[in-house]
């Protein structure tokens, strides 16, 4: 049950902070998995494995899992089971079932660490009844001494007395926040990957206490300055983020945007639009822009916004057409143009406007497409055949946009029931744009009686290009015998191990002459043991073909005498 060294030490760190505040919920624990919920700014489903009670497969709807990571809430259900398990296998007394805060304040050591949610509810209760019984005058002169040794709790314990953030309340919080980056930055002013942890951990507290306070308060616009400091700070600071931990911030920064906007009043509202648009000006690193871009887009529905998205996005056109870059001023002229024209659409726009736009912005590959589409789903294919023929022409350098026309082509001559012209493009396609792709020639054989195909078959296989891995199409048509030239001709194992099944039966004897001569290869050259024990697979992959017993019986033989002196290949030997 040694799941934690799934885990990076500082995710166990944070899994193990959401799991002590209680942050796992609706557990369901079976014999084969794990289901849990994990509560936060955001809920995720946690979904875990097991087998034989070890891990085996974990899967989170974070962001951050969604990148293949092991993340702090697969973590925070870990040592929800975990704990589980040890609770079963504590002995059960009854008697004390309803034992009361005191008693398990009794039983707790206030400087042991708190494994369990349980052990954590008894050490609150033991700190609790540790300041209730200490005299109000203590306790007060305690406060003050370390409130005015520790800026942090004191801008915090200010923000819980006062309930309502000030002006200068924010401009503190910034002034702590920019302490935090400058002393993680230091001298070199970069955050190096094992700092990051707990920079951005001292960063998610400020919103997990402060900025969250803020909003149950009722201070909205304060709560929304704080973590807009934090956010545009994100971008532009110089960090290894191997780990993540940017992207998770922003998105907990953007959740609680939203939830923001379902709180303020309209003047509020108002502000929080224009700092989004106002951000857009390269101040927030692109990627974090995209978090800006969707919260303006899909929020501010209300008929007031509708005018100033419009001129937002034609300032942002107007921007990106100044750009210096041709690939990134192409890009964003295509995507603000198109978002453009989908919004004018979608508020039924005449139809003189936005061909008046796309003629503006014809050069734009973006542009077409969206043309191309629009007027494909209105089923005018004589005019989207014509932008089709213009396109390929324009954009023949880009290979992967030329595919894309003509498959687009390829698909309105099949609904007009042109065939000989649909078929035209299927030999385009097969031959030149996607060469040898299966489904194309599954797509283009489909057009011919059996007769015809076994002509035009040969026909295709003499012009197809060198790298049209005709290999596929040898084993759609079980041309078995054209695959095992091909096989046999090919360099490494990467074939011959593709198309083992189903060559194995007919061709024993060749597909084992080719493992034959690969391994001795691989045997010449010295290795590590795992280079030994991958020769040792491959021969027990060949001992499962028909007469291949006895070859490995005759190489492991010659290798013992021509290869003796290399101990870990004659140990990994024995195992075979």
């Amino acid at each position: 049950m040694n799941w934690q060294k799934l885990f990076a030490s500082h995710i166990l760190e944070r899994g193990y902070d959401y799991y002590c505040d209680g942050a796992v919920e609706n557990i369901e624990i079976g014999r084969d998995d794990i289901r849990a919920d994990v509560v936060g700014t955001e809920d995720y489903e946690v979904e875990i494995s097991l087998n034989d009670g070890k891990v085996t497969d974990m899967y989170c709807s974070c962001p951050y899992a969604a990148g293949g990571n092991n993340c702090k809430h697969m973590a925070a259900v870990l040592y929800e089971w975990t704990a589980d398990i040890m609770d079963e296998d504590e002995p059960e007394d009854t008697d004390n079932e309803d034992m009361d805060n005191d008693a398990d304040a009794e039983s707790m050591d206030l400087f042991e660490p708190a494994v369990t949610v349980c052990d954590y509810k008894k050490k609150s209760a033991a700190v609790e009844k540790l300041v209730t019984s200490a005299e109000r005058d203590i306790v007060q002169a305690f406060l003050v001494s370390v409130l005015a040794e520790d800026k942090k709790l004191l801008l915090r314990f200010r923000n819980m007395v006062n309930k309502c953030a000030t002006k200068e309340d924010v401009e503190d919080y910034f002034e702590q926040i920019d302490e935090i980056a400058d002393r993680y930055l230091g001298r070199d002013h970069f955050i190096n990957y094992y700092q990051a942890y707990d920079f951005m951990l001292e960063l998610e507290e400020i919103i997990d206490k402060d900025v969250r306070r803020m909003i149950d308060n009722g201070s909205h616009i304060s709560a929304f300055h704080v973590m807009n400091h934090i956010f545009v700070l994100l971008g532009n600071v110089d960090m290894d983020d191997s780990g993540g931990e940017t992207s998770m911030l922003a998105e907990q920064i953007y959740q609680l945007w939203l939830e923001l906007l379902t709180k303020v009043n309209a003047q509020d509202k108002r502000k929080m639009f224009i700092w989004f648009t106002t951000h857009m000006d390269g101040s927030v690193i692109d990627y974090l822009e995209e978090y800006i871009e969707q919260i303006i887009m899909e929020e501010f529905k209300e008929p007031e916004y509708e005018q100033d998205k419009l001129s937002f996005m034609e300032e942002m056109i107007e921007k990106a057409e100044k750009k210096d870059s041709g690939w990134s001023r192409d890009y964003a002229v295509g995507k603000w143009t198109v978002t453009y024209l989908k919004t004018l659409e979608e508020k039924n726009a005449p139809e003189d406007q936005l061909e008046e736009i796309c003629k503006k912005y014809w050069n734009n590959s973006g542009v077409r497409r969206y043309y191309i589409d629009r007027y494909f789903e209105k089923k005018e294919y004589d005019r989207v055949l014509q932008v089709l023929d213009e396109s390929i022409e324009l954009d023949k350098a880009y290979r992967g946009q030329v595919l894309e026309y003509i498959q687009k082509k390829k698909e309105i001559y099949r609904l007009q029931g042109n065939k000989s012209a649909y078929i035209e493009q299927l030999w385009k396609l097969v031959l030149e744009q996607s060469a040898g792709d299966l489904d194309i020639y599954k797509e283009l054989k489909a057009q011919y009686s059996e007769k015809e195909w076994l002509i035009k078959r040969e026909e295709l296989f003499k012009k197809l290009p060198p790298n049209a891995h005709i290999d596929r199409l040898y084993k759609e048509e079980k041309l078995y015998d054209r695959l095992l030239a091909y096989v046999l001709k090919s360099s490494g194992l990467y074939a011959v191990q593709s198309y083992e099944n189903v060559l194995k039966k007919e061709y024993p004897k060749q597909i084992l002459s080719k493992y034959q001569g690969e391994v001795n290869k691989m045997a010449s050259c010295t290795g590590n043991r795992k280079h030994y024990a991958d020769l040792v697979a491959l021969l027990r992959r060949m001992k499962r073909i028909k007469g291949g017993s006895e070859i490995v019986e005759t190489i492991v033989e010659e290798w013992k005498i021509k290869y003796r002196n290399r101990p870990a290949m004659m140990d990994e030997l024995s195992k075979l």
